[in-house]
């Protein structure tokens, strides 16, 4: 039995023959895929296609000329495409087990009980009569139930998500959908949903023309998913679009009617952020709301919250709450960063959320992807615990207005309400609708409150909705997830296509470099280093790309071209010269470092990387003269100690050594000072006293016998020349090993 992994790497490997133009290849793997299959149809047209490519090869190498081959040619591909497509979609419909494949066989009978097995129009759907019934207004009935009209709608998105191709049924079915005006903006936008979890499953060029459809419905919440939609599928199935000229010609037609590049921009980079949620998560519940938690009890000390009655609750913000975060900094900074992360669209509550979705409404595939809306029948069983105490009306709408939580949060958020206690709900209510008071004040004194932010809301509402969808759904491992691995949205065929505008590249290549994506801003900033190779900003950020990435002679090919004059002059220097450092190459960063001392005479970390150079290369009384400097220029520096003991030890004046090792013990200590004492007092003839504080070492954390070796191996032409014999380092290292056992 041939597994999923097997029939997915298969699939693969033909469309990228298909796509690299090996069509015998494509088609030697496509047989062998079709013999697991069992299905002799498939074989036949695999036959007719081998015989097709067979003719077309011959007519080609015997010179004749053929002005339709290049049409045939992709003919030919497309056909290849779509029956691999069949092929895989029966071969995980027989051996996945999955659940997507028992709901289409489901849906397959209840459509047989019709007596219309095969579906050809809209009047064949089994649910015809009920959809009937809600686009024509002249039939609706007064006994129409909100259930009644909630079955259509799933009966409409099952249809359309498991259906592999899209006939004249499917149109017509996404048509009515699209252009009734009985189907409300949230019925639509679900709709959406449909169309895009069956185009990741079998791809259908009908699919993607049906969700462009979409894209110019007048509520904002239906073109923004169907948007989103759009550029998913396009960069899924890019390596295939020149095929589909229909779709290219649509979009340009788009471009033509609407601000496509603006709004690529924003979808892309939200799509590019939510390669950070994960590492975003970490860090706030390690280190910003731990911080925000440790000023809990003088919160509580300043405000006297115990004294407090209940209607104090609703009065004005309390004056000490200013000085209160003043005390703290870095907490301030952090919650500053915590408001400016979401206003850029992070995903910041995923982590949070993530715990929070076992209720039973997530069972149902649907409510991973609904828009959160009053009406949701969901939300009976919240509407019913109407209290004094509790208005759910005032809390749905004070939670959809919500600008940066996503549809499927806010579900979690008022079904884990559901459970509080009324006095518990009233105060959360008060509160949450203050901060909704606030944020949209804070949007308004932004000037965001317009069109252009309300359609990025959508975007970044439904890009977290699908991300929790592939992430967190129980339906998950049913799904290729399209958030796997780096997005790299912005050199695919698609997005080249129609972005002309270098600054859209551009602002791309600055969020990954300010996220520390390294590898991504490089690939766009050598792009445009291409046309414009003299931009010292482009080869300043694309050499310091290179240094972050390890990559050094790289880095140091782009900061050679850099004109070395200006307020940069510095900075370059001193990048120059730790990649020189990295490189070992100790003699040209001493160069470059003397360079910057030229400028910076007073600066001692430079004074001190010269010493550290010379020290590198042996010289000991140069490095001894650029330490001194440091320790005249500024007496309290302790680490500036180290060094000149160590170069004191170097030449052989082992009491001076001695005498800076001594203020370093006067200091805070770490291991390698009791190893380097220890060679001294060794060199001196005191074995004993080196011996124990070679021990000494070892107590620390993460210095262990093998740490200690390796140390003393390193530092073994410095023992030779302070007088120690070279049989007696193996010695002394198995007594140490005897006695540390």
């Amino acid at each position: 039995m041939i597994s999923v992994k097997r029939i997915h790497s298969k699939y693969d490997q033909i469309c990228s023959s298909i796509f690299s133009k090996k069509i015998k290849d494509a088609l030697e793997i496509l047989k062998e895929l079709i013999s697991e299959s069992g299905y002799n149809d498939y074989f036949i047209q695999q036959e007719h296609l081998e015989s097709t490519y067979e003719q077309m090869l011959k007519y080609t190498l015997e010179g004749i000329h053929d002005p339709e081959r290049k049409k045939i040619y992709m003919k030919l591909q497309v056909s290849l495409l779509d029956l691999v497509e069949n092929v895989k979609a029966a071969l995980l419909r027989n051996y996945s087990g999955w659940h997507t494949y028992i709901l289409q066989q489901e849906l397959e009978k209840k459509q047989k009980l019709t007596g219309k097995g095969i579906i050809e129009s809209l009047d064949d759907l089994a649910f015809h009569s009920e959809l009937d019934e809600i686009i024509n207004d002249n039939k609706q009935s007064p006994e129409t139930s909100d259930q009644r009209r909630r079955d259509l709608v799933m009966d409409i998105f099952r249809h359309l998500w498991l259906s592999d191709h899209y006939g004249e049924a499917e149109n017509s079915l996404v048509k009515e959908v699209h252009s009734s005006k009985n189907f409300s903006w949230h019925e639509q936008a679900l709709q959406i949903s449909a169309i895009l979890l069956s185009a990741l499953r079998f791809f259908d060029e009908q699919k993607i023309q049906k969700v462009i459809d979409f894209i110019d419905a007048e509520d904002p919440q239906v073109s923004g998913r169907a948007l989103v939609s759009l550029v998913i599928l396009l960069y899924k199935y890019d390596k295939r679009l020149h095929l589909y000229p229909s779709i290219t010609s649509r979009m340009v037609l788009l471009k033509d009617s609407m601000d496509l590049d603006r709004v690529l921009e924003q979808i892309v980079l939200q799509l590019i952020r939510t390669e950070d949620t994960l590492e975003l998560g970490k860090k706030l519940h390690e280190d910003i709301i731990p911080e925000m938690s440790k000023l809990k009890p003088k919160l509580e000390d300043k405000l006297k919250m115990e004294d407090l009655q209940e209607e104090d609750l609703l009065g004005e913000k309390n004056p000490d709450w200013e000085s209160v975060f003043k005390e703290s900094d870095e907490l301030y900074k952090k919650v500053d960063e915590f408001m400016k992360l979401q206003m850029e669209g992070a995903d910041v509550y995923m982590t949070t959320f993530a715990r929070l979705k076992n209720f039973p409404f997530f069972n149902e595939l649907t409510n991973w992807l609904v828009p959160f809306y009053e009406e949701n029948i969901d939300l009976h069983a919240v509407y019913e615990q109407r209290s004094d105490n509790f208005n759910p009306d005032l809390f749905v709408s004070g939670l959809k207005k919500m600008p940066f939580l996503c549809n499927s949060d806010k579900y979690s958020f008022i079904f884990n309400v559901k459970f509080l206690p009324d006095d518990q709900k009233k105060m959360l209510t008060t509160a949450f609708n203050m901060e909704i008071e606030s944020m949209s004040q804070m949007i308004s004194d932004e000037e965001l409150m317009n069109a252009n932010f309300a359609r990025r809301l959508v975007f970044i509402q439904h890009i977290q909705d699908l991300y929790r969808f592939f992430k967190l759904s129980p339906f998950k491992n049913e799904f290729e997830d399209v958030f796997k691995g780096k997005l790299v949205i912005y050199n695919s065929y698609f997005f080249r296509s129609i972005i002309e505008d270098k600054k859209i590249y551009r602002n791309i290549a600055e969020y990954f470099f300010e996220k520390e994506h390294y590898d991504e801003s490089l690939d766009i900033f050598r792009m445009q280093l291409d046309d414009d190779p003299v931009n010292e900003e482009l080869i300043e950020k694309a050499g310091y790309c290179h240094q972050k990435l390890k990559q050094y002679n790289k880095a140091l090919h782009y900061y050679n071209q850099l004109t070395m004059e200006g307020k940069s002059r510095n900075w370059i220097l001193r990048n120059m010269g730790y990649c020189y450092r990295m490189l070992e190459d100790y003699d040209n960063a001493m160069q470059v470092y003397i360079k910057a001392h030229i400028d910076n005479p007073e600066d001692a970390r430079i004074e001190s990387l010269i010493g550290f150079c010379n020290m590198k290369l042996g010289r000991y009384d140069a490095a001894l003269k650029h330490y001194f400097k440091i320790e005249y220029m500024n007496p309290d520096n302790r680490n500036v100690l180290r060094p000149i003991a160590w170069c004191y030890f170097a030449i052989g004046e082992l009491e001076k050594s001695e005498k800076y090792y001594t203020k370093v013990f006067s200091k805070k200590t770490d291991y390698y000072d009791y190893v380097n004492f220890g060679h001294l007092k060794w060199a001196q003839g005191d074995r004993k006293t080196a011996i124990e504080q070679y021990l000494k070492s070892t107590n620390y954390s993460g210095f262990d016998f093998s740490g200690l070796q390796r140390t003393i191996d390193e530092d073994i032409p410095l023992l030779l020349n302070a007088g120690i014999e070279r049989e007696d380092i193996p010695l002394m290292l198995d007594y140490l090993r005897y006695r540390l056992k």
